[in-house]
């Protein structure tokens, strides 16, 4: 690559019913996130790594986002855990073990 990454390592776009666990990401200041999750529902995330730092682990956009459980990790790297866009709830995201 010719300069610094600026997109997330992951998007979840209309995604509903989905599973990470022991996911391991790069994080970088350029982007907004390391995963970005667009009117996304029912997502469960455990056990996951940011391995540099990033501005948010992952942003939630949009209204209909809900049911997103952080289940633990290791997110000190994070400038905050999840950050909130376009009409995103902060109920829509469930943090266990934070």
């Amino acid at each position: 690559m010719a300069g610094p990454e600026a997109r997330p390592a992951i998007v979840f776009d209309h995604v509903q019913d989905a599973a990470l666990n022991g996911l391991s990401v790069q994080g970088t200041q350029q982007a907004e996130s390391a995963l970005r999750f667009i009117e996304t529902q029912d997502v469960l995330l455990t056990a996951e790594r940011l391995l540099a730092s990033a501005t948010a682990f992952v942003q939630v956009e949009g209204p209909a986002s809900a049911a997103i459980t952080i289940d633990g990790g290791v997110l000190a790297k994070a400038g905050e855990r999840v950050s909130f866009k376009a009409g995103a709830r902060r109920e829509s995201v469930k943090e266990r073990g934070a």
